[in-house]
């Protein structure tokens, strides 16, 4: 039987999952894409997201708001992630070079 140990906070260690935040490349590790991909997510309005810090420079995203988009258009193929690399070696001894 594995060991399912939730990551608490040493600060807060009760603190409830809708006050958790991540940031863009946090989102982007949890769904194994790229940070640009959760940037033009943001942009056209299919992850919601808020802006913080001087000049509101950083971005986070709520643990609800990451919930919902999963559940929505991860889910449904809506949103489509880049293919794997099949570790497949590309023969380019084809090509001339000049």
């Amino acid at each position: 039987m594995k060991n399912n140990k939730v990551i608490r906070s040493k600060l807060f260690p009760d603190l409830p999952t809708k006050f958790h935040f991540f940031s863009v490349a946090e989102v982007a590790i949890i769904l194994g894409t790229s940070t640009k991909s959760v940037h033009e997510w943001i942009s056209q309005g299919l992850l919601k997201s808020f802006r913080i810090g001087p000049k509101s420079r950083l971005i986070r995203i709520s643990y609800q708001n990451l919930e919902d988009f999963i559940d929505s258009h991860v889910g449904t193929g809506e949103i489509k992630f880049p293919e794997e690399n099949t570790g497949k070696k590309v023969d380019d001894s084809s090509q001339t070079r000049q």
